[in-house]
């Protein structure tokens, strides 16, 4: 076609530009990555999307620690679920000190052996029992005992432990499902499999939902909840053979690497080559730019068209009383005969015939006159308004 100037691409760089395409397509479109039993931004059964979103819109500040490091001392609260990254004992002992500067803990279901040994409880099977009974005045609003909790895996205590069981199947403090012990200046929660408040049990059971008030009680308004997301996967760095996907092989080998500085370096020949694919593009010029008198007239013409007499005459009636009121503090949105004599008490200078004028104007604004009377008076409004400004 005339005009057009394409191109010529020949075979090699071609096949490379199909292979760098290729390589672009499978980096963008991947299969999107299942989520974690536990994870907080899943909406799935074993979600917590909707108690992430309870608390925010309860006005605390909810994130995560991310999957890069075991970032957490900044919180007020943190949630720990059963995942499939172990804790190590460094991280146990950051746990202990940063609840007893303060930080509330809440261990949910936990597996973890070195959280089990730090923190002195274990988790025991046995028959699922429907209900809970309250022990300790831990919500004294809620009922006495809380139901749908049909699950066998609870906790247990030792005789000598420091916690104090809250709920558990009888008042005989059988297993226990609920317990709590202060550690320095914080909180230590632990939960069974009862209250592990994923999106399922708070939409089929709310009952177990009853718990998290009493979790947030030393949460300052406003205050800082966390989740460990860093523990829910296990860590893949003491693998670093196996790749997962092409992103990933892209992202993290040197193959990959090269791969992806020649995409950047044909694409930066093509871009200096200066050649284009196509005529060029005709530019368009800037008209004259409209003045505001245009607007102003236009504006005009429209509400003229329209037949809005009505509402010209109520807004040049609130303006003009907008501005005798303002100095005396008199509100402009008052009945006309109010607001004439609130005027009247106000300013001593608003003698009868100014009074007098000032009514006939109101009313005949009112009455919405014609088009010419309503221009006429309208230039009287501004004229008493100008008045005003002067005394």
């Amino acid at each position: 076609m005339q005009g057009w100037a394409v191109a010529k691409i020949g075979r090699p760089l071609g096949l490379s530009l199909l292979f760098l395409l290729l390589l672009v397509v499978g980096l963008l479109v991947q299969p999107p990555a299942a989520y974690p039993v536990y994870d907080p931004d899943s909406n799935g059964p074993d979600g917590l999307l909707l108690l992430t979103e309870w608390l925010g819109e309860m006005g605390y500040a909810v994130d995560t620690t991310g999957t890069g490091n075991f970032a957490f001392e900044q919180a007020d609260l943190l949630f720990v679920y059963p995942g499939a990254g172990r804790f190590s004992r460094a991280e146990g002992e950051r746990l202990v000190d940063w609840v007893e500067e303060g930080g509330t803990l809440v261990l949910v279901d936990t597996h973890d052996a070195e959280l089990l040994d730090i923190f002195d409880f274990s988790m025991t099977g046995g028959r699922s029992t429907p209900r809970l009974t309250q022990l300790q005045p831990l919500l004294p609003e809620a009922s006495a005992a809380i139901t749908g909790t049909n699950f066998a895996r609870r906790l247990r205590l030792p005789d000598d432990s420091r916690f104090v069981a809250l709920l558990a199947e009888d008042a005989a403090q059988a297993r226990t499902a609920a317990a709590v012990r202060g550690q320095g200046l914080g909180w230590v929660w632990l939960l069974s499999e009862d209250f592990t408040l994923t999106n399922q049990r708070l939409t089929e059971s709310r009952s177990s939902a009853q718990i998290v008030p009493a979790l947030l009680r030393d949460v300052p308004d406003g205050g800082q909840i966390r989740f460990d997301t860093y523990h829910l996967r296990e860590s893949t760095a003491a693998e670093p053979g196996q790749i997962g996907s092409l992103q990933e092989w892209a992202y993290t080998t040197p193959t990959g690497w090269a791969a992806l500085f020649l995409f950047g370096l044909g694409a930066l020949f093509l871009l200096l080559q200066g050649r284009r694919l196509g005529p060029p593009i005709q530019t368009v010029t800037q008209g004259r730019r409209r003045e505001a008198a245009e607007f102003v007239v236009a504006m005009a013409g429209l509400q003229r068209r329209a037949r809005v007499r009505e509402s010209v005459a109520r807004h040049h009636i609130q303006r003009l009383k907008e501005r005798l009121g303002r100095p005396w503090q008199i509100p402009a949105d008052l009945p006309d005969s109010l607001f004439l004599a609130r005027l009247a008490e106000a300013n001593p200078e608003m003698n009868d015939d100014r009074m007098a004028s000032l009514r006939g104007l109101l009313a005949e604004l009112s009455a919405a006159p014609d088009e010419a009377r309503l221009v006429a008076l309208v230039q009287k409004a501004v004229e008493v308004a100008g008045e005003k400004r002067q005394v």
